[in-house]
This record gives C-alpha cells, structure tokens and sequence, in this order.
C-alpha cells in the first residue's frame, strides 16, 4: 500500500514539474517566434516606407513640374498641349484623373471633363485651407475610394471664363495599395499612415474590418487584447518617430501591428497583419513540439513508474522510446526546414576545420552546386559564377569566404557577415548570411552556417529609380550621388557636361517620336565613348553628362572631347532620314577644378560657352 502511494505521489510531482515545464519552453518559444516574425515585418515595411516615400515625392514633383508649365502658357493651345502630354502618360503613372480647380470646386481634366465635384471638395477646401500641398482620400460619387494629391497653383490660369487656382491628380486606392505593398501576405494586411496623435490620413485598400469606421488608430485599444506590447507603446514609437511592433487579439483572431515612420514629419506607416500568414508555420512546428514534449514526458513518467516495479520492462521501453525519438526527431527537422524554405533559398553547414561542407538546396529542384564535398572546391564554383558587391580593396568572394577570413570576422557568438554578390552572366541577385554555429574551447569558430536569399527586387527597385527611363543611362537623382561618393573618397575624376545642338528642329519637324529614338541612339554612342568603370548620365532633355574614373592632364581631356564630338557628331540614319546634331561639350576635373559642386558649375559653364560659340558660327554660316 506504501508502495503504491509512493509511487502515486511520485507521478502527481512530475506531472506538475513536466506540466511547468512545457508551459515555460511555450512561453519562451512563443516569444522568440514574436520576435523573429516583428523583426520579418519591421524589414518588410520598412521597404514599404521607401516605396511610399518614393510614390509620394514622384507626385509631388510631376504636380510641381505640370504647374511650372501651366505657369509659363500664353495660348489655350499651349495648354492643350500641355494635357496632351499628361494623358499620354497615364498608363505609365497609374492615376485617375489629374485636375485644375478652384476654391467653388470646379474642374477641368486632362482628359477634358469640365464641372462641380462634391465628392472631393473635401479635399480641396483643406488644401485652400493648409494654403499649400496636401494629400488626402475621398470616395468618388460612384463608390471607389480614391488618394489624391493636390497642390495650389503658382499663378491662377482662366480658361472659358473659368479660373483654376490649384492643381491635382488622384489614384484608386487599390492602384495604389498594389503600388506601395503589392497586397503583401495574402491580402491579409491592412496598411495605413498616421499621424502622431493616432489620425489615419491614409489607408491603403483595406483587407480585413479591424478599423472599419475609424478615423483614429488609437481607438483600436478599446477592442483588442495585448499579447505582446500595447497600444501606448504602439503610441511611442509614432509619436517618436520610431519603429515597432505589437501583438493583439481581436475576435479570436491574432493580429500584428507594425509601426514604421517615413520620410515625412509628423507621418508613420502602420500595417496590420493577420498573424497566421506570418507565424502560422512556426506554430505549427511549435505546437508539433509541445505535443511530442507532452507525449515525451507522459512516457517519461510511466517509465519512471514501471521503473520502480518493472526492471526488465523497463529496457524495452527505453528502446521503443529511442526508437520514437528518432522519428519525432526527423518529423521535426522535415517541418523546421519546411518552414525555412519559405524564408531562406538554400544554405550550407561548413566545418572550417575538416574543409568538408553539407549544401542544401530550398528553391530549385536541382542543386546549384554538388551537395557535398570540400568547402574550397564549392568557393571556387561561387567565384566563378558570382561577383561581391561590396565596396571594398578586398571584395572578392575568393577571399570573403576562406576560412581564415571568417574565423577573424566570427569572434563572438553574436557575430555576422552579410555579402551581397550578383550573378557574372544574369540578372540575380543575392545576400549570404555567414552565422557562426559550433566553437572550440579556446573561442574559436570550427562549424559555420552560410545562409542565401534572392534580393533581386530590392535591386531591381533601385535600378528603377537611378535609370532613366527613356535612354537607359543613369539619372540626374544618381549623377549627384555619384558625385557625391567621389568627392567623400577623394577619387579623382573629370566631369564632362554635353548638349545637343540643332535638335530642338529635329523635334519639330519630324516629331517627339523621332527626338526620342535620336535621344536613344545618341546615348548608345554615348556609352561606345567610356570604360566600364565610368559613367553616363542623361539629366534632362537633350543634356547629358560623363564621369570619367582618371586623373588626366589637360591634353588627354582635350582628346576625350574631341572624340566624343566626332561620335556622336556623326549623321544618323532613321527610318531613312539622315539626322546629324552637333555637341557643345565643357569640362572640368577634381579636385584640379574645386570640390564637386565648384566642378559641376565649372563645367556646366563651359559647356555653355561653347554652345555660344557654336551659335556665332551658325548665324555667320548663314549670313554668308
């Protein structure tokens, strides 16, 4: 009878103990997928804030650049011109609609509609009312909700009797939603800017109905519960311009929140996420452990159990619980690397001190490299068919990844190394993460893990926005930053400034068709002129300009003109019609001529000097 008491208390204690236990190992491990999902989220909506930032100040600009020219038109064919442009841009830009109004909300569009809107006259009368630009949402008078930016007018404009004092262009807002976050995780996120004291000034599409009928994210509080975080912290990182998470849960389902500011004062990004399409797999894996540590520790205590009244049984049991061990062990790795294919692309374990490698492969059917083997043999492959993209005397991928380098980059268990490489041959583009795993005793890594994701959008994006669309060639936005890095590392270089002369006819007479396709095949010459490691610029019009990566002395900068000159000088044949333009060139080297912007000026000026010049000869041709 002791013996069965004993052995019931004995049960009853690691019940409870295991119980404890598993309720903690929950906790923790709930807490780290919290963790490592906001930290998911936070890059995530970050690239959202770019992109926003990016669509907003796009607007911002083509309305400045629309009223300049409304501001200079003499006839109303000037100004049909002028809508002509517009409309014929619309595919490209996306919009609704783009207006002039006034403070009686009327309206003429590109398109030609003329008349009174009461469905925006909202957001007019704020803009007359801020007496600058503003952004802002309504719902047009046939029920789709709309985003517009508007913008007052430099100088009021009266066309049939009607005077225009502002300017504006609207978008659908699932336009835009597609735009900013390609209606990320399944369409099951809302994404909304905020103002510092919780007023939604912007929503993005909608997917769910957590903030139906709201015009301030604070009220959210009154109808979630917090799991992780609150709303006054939510609170804080807005109000302090901050980025940060939380987790709540709202009519039984759990949901992120995700603060994100923006390039705009007193504007934060907010997304609302449905936790499921963001951690579900990691609780899926997480709750398949706690069900296999349950079912672990109820073994454990008829083990124990039996153990106190069955020795002999107790050896078989021991080996039908390895034996079920085993398999809970490989049912668990199937699901983590389940659940890491749609994080990560592929990844390999190195032992550093063997030189041998395990590679596996999480995107392709066939492996990029052979599965296993020596670790310098894989290295050489990557060299091979990949370039780093780091900015360094020492980027090469041959020495980023031997082994000495790493163990001097890996000192601490906290350490990382990211290296950025592209393809030699294709477009991709990747990130390798290098995370120390295994270490000896005398703090040195011996196992290293190197993890590799596809960054080909995010490169993609940036290209986007440093090319210019027509020609190809870099834009006026990275010719200053160009600039700009050479000056910081004090690289010598020489800066060409060129205009095209005798195009403005050409453009007339044949037609802007005509102009861009000259524009183009003037750009490809452009680039026969210039290494690899320089670059060309088109940074507006009919202006282009070169960086050349040397330090030359006068009589060589002289030669590079005059080989420029006679390239692009040469007459063009288009759809059998012999073109020919002339080149005013000017330039001016660093840091011989001053700092960079002393330099651009330098140039800009001799450029413009020349093309006086060119000017006087033509008159005195014709004169003659």
């Amino acid at each position: 009878m002791k013996k069965r008491s004993r052995i019931a208390l004995l049960t009853a204690l690691l019940t409870i103990v295991f119980a404890a236990g598993i309720g903690v190992y929950s906790n923790y491990i709930g807490m780290q997928i919290y963790q490592e999902s906001s930290n998911h989220l936070l890059e995530s909506y970050a690239q959202i804030s770019k992109t926003f930032t990016l669509f907003v100040q796009r607007n911002w600009t083509v309305l400045s650049q629309w009223d300049s020219l409304m501001s200079n038109v003499q006839t109303d064919e000037d100004v049909d011109e002028i809508w002509n442009t517009i409309q014929d841009n619309r595919s490209s830009w996306h919009y609704s609609d783009f207006y002039m109004v006034n403070q009686n909300s009327q309206y003429l569009t590109a398109d030609g509609r003329k008349g009174s809107a009461d469905s925006i006259d909202g957001v007019f009368q704020e803009m007359y009312s801020k007496g600058g630009p503003i952004v802002s949402t309504y719902t047009a008078t046939y029920g789709v909700p709309k985003i517009a930016f508007a913008m007052p007018m430099s100088r009021n404009l009266t066309l049939d009797g009607v005077t225009y004092t502002g300017i504006a262009v609207s978008y659908d807002t699932d336009v835009v939603d597609d735009l900013v976050d390609g209606s990320m995780y399944g369409g099951q996120s809302d994404c909304y800017v905020v103002r510092s004291n919780g007023d939604i000034v912007l929503e993005f599409e909608p997917q769910t109905e957590l903030c139906a009928g709201m015009t301030n994210l604070y009220d959210l509080s009154n109808h979630a519960d917090w799991k992780y975080g609150s709303m006054d912290d939510i609170k804080d990182y807005i109000q302090l311009g901050k980025s940060g998470s939380a987790q709540f849960t709202c009519d039984g389902t759990r949901n992120y929140l995700v603060a994100m500011p923006t390039a705009f004062p007193d504007w934060s990004l907010v997304g609302i996420i449905q936790a499921d399409e963001v951690d579900g797999a990691l609780y899926d894996v997480q709750n398949s452990s706690l069900i296999l540590l349950g079912a672990l520790c109820f073994f454990t205590v008829i083990i124990v159990v039996l153990a106190l009244g069955m020795e002999s049984r107790l050896r078989l049991k021991n080996e039908e619980m390895e034996r079920l061990n085993l398999e809970r062990e490989k049912m668990k790795s199937d699901r983590f690397l389940q659940s890491m294919s749609r994080i990560v692309d592929r990844y390999s374990i190195v032992n550093l001190d063997t030189g041998r490698y395990r590679y596996y492969e999480l995107r392709f059917d066939q492996p990029l490299y052979p599965t296993s083997g020596q670790y310098s043999e894989m290295v050489e492959i990557i060299s091979k068919r990949y370039v780093a993209l780091i900015d360094t005397e020492n980027a090469k991928l041959s020495r980023l990844l031997t082994p000495d380098y790493l163990r001097s980059v890996l000192r601490k268990p906290d350490d990382n190394l990211k290296i950025e490489y592209c393809s030699r041959t294709e477009n991709a583009y990747m990130v390798m993460t290098v995370l120390p795993v295994e270490w000896h005793a005398d703090g040195t890594v011996s196992v290293i893990m190197q993890v590799v994701q596809d960054i080909g959008q995010k490169v993609e994006l940036e290209n986007m926005a440093n090319t210019d669309g027509l020609t190809g060639l870099f834009n006026e936005r990275y010719f200053s930053r160009v600039l700009n890095i050479c000056e910081a590392k004090k690289l010598p270089f020489v800066l060409y400034y060129l205009d095209l002369d005798r195009f403005k006819p050409i453009n007339d007479t044949y037609g802007h068709a005509m102009g861009d396709r000259l524009l183009k095949e003037i750009s490809a010459r452009l680039l026969r002129c210039i290494r690899s490691r320089d670059y060309a610029f088109r940074i507006g019009g009919n202006e282009f300009a070169l960086i050349v990566s040397a330090d030359m002395d006068e009589e060589q900068r002289s030669r590079m003109a005059e080989r420029i000159q006679t390239m692009l000088s040469a007459p063009i044949v288009i759809e059998g019609k012999l073109l020919s333009v002339g080149v005013s060139c000017g330039c001016a080297c660093y840091p011989e001529d001053g700092d960079a912007s002393q330099v651009r000026i330098t140039a800009d000026s001799r450029m413009y000097a020349e093309k006086q010049h060119h000017h006087e000869d033509d008159r005195t041709e014709e004169q003659s």
